[in-house]
């Protein structure tokens, strides 16, 4: 069977079927006129269908080299999951950004969560005085065993590689459906056009996400309309995206649920760790 009538049969009814049995070569979530075709995700992952979404299957696992955890830095251990992301299959852009929840933002290709630029106290989580502490490849657990990603890994063991000169390959998706780049746009240079989302669009790939050296370092807030029902507490993003809470990262702004505001620092580097009953990273 080719991947094409395989395709007609998951559009029937909204059966959900295992992808597994298809070539490596997917078409891409973007249904964008003249884009090109390329990986979703890696072997370790495993893709179903239904009309809507693409779901995401992964164990949490790194499929890269970690740290020994816990450590000194991060008392957390790396534990088993159970995800199903769910990713829109026909992203649409929303009428106005919506603010990024605390927990898994989007996925990679390698089935390990993407999370915002942020602690559990709302201070950058990558760079400056409450910068948290990661291993080679860019990623640590948090207190529920996730391990994950704040920036793009581009560390010594990196899983994602850039070609000089050319445009950086997928590294995932976020859970509005639109696609996440590396660090390089065209002709292998950094994108000069990102919007606060840290988005662009061009004519091969449409609107898609690009990793930056600098905050927000993945994403700055979602563009499109984003599934729900992957977030840790669909509610909360709910309230905040009705009350309008501001999301411009550039400004500094963040997000919070009733009651937060700006955060107040702490000191140390352990900030991501500590229970807090309002944000739990």
């Amino acid at each position: 069977m080719t991947r094409f009538s395989i395709t007609a049969i998951l559009l029937m009814g909204g059966m959900v079927v295992g992808w597994m049995m298809l070539p490596t070569q997917l078409p891409s979530p973007q249904p964008t006129a003249g884009q090109e075709e390329r990986p979703l995700f890696d072997s370790n992952v495993r893709v179903e269908a239904s009309n809507a979404y693409y779901i995401v299957r992964s164990d949490g696992i790194p499929n890269h080299p970690t740290a020994e955890f816990p450590n000194k830095n991060n008392p957390n251990r790396i534990q088993q999951q159970n995800y199903a992301f769910r990713i829109p299959r026909n992203p649409k852009k929303a009428d106005k950004m919506t603010p990024l929840p605390m927990g898994p933002i989007g996925v990679a290709v390698n089935g390990i969560p993407f999370y915002n630029p942020y602690n559990a106290e709302g201070n950058d989580a990558v760079s400056g005085l409450y910068a948290e502490v990661f291993d080679s490849c860019c990623g640590h657990p948090d207190q529920l065993g996730r391990y994950h990603y704040h920036k793009y890994p581009a560390c010594l063991k990196s899983p994602f590689q850039d070609k000089a000169g050319e445009h950086s390959p997928l590294i995932g998706y976020a859970f509005d459906g639109y696609a996440i780049y590396g660090l390089l746009g065209e002709n292998g240079k950094f994108p000069t056009d990102l919007d606060t989302c840290n988005g662009h669009t061009d004519k091969e790939r449409g609107y898609h996400y690009h990793a930056t050296k600098k905050f927000p370092y993945i994403l700055g807030g979602y563009r499109g309309v984003v599934a729900p029902q992957n977030f840790d507490r669909p509610e909360v993003h709910q309230r905040q995206r009705q009350r309008n809470y501001p999301m411009d990262s550039r400004s500094g702004e963040i997000l919070g649920a009733s009651g937060w505001g700006r955060p107040t620092p702490m000191r140390g580097n352990q900030s991501e760790f500590r229970q807090s009953k309002l944000r739990f990273h």
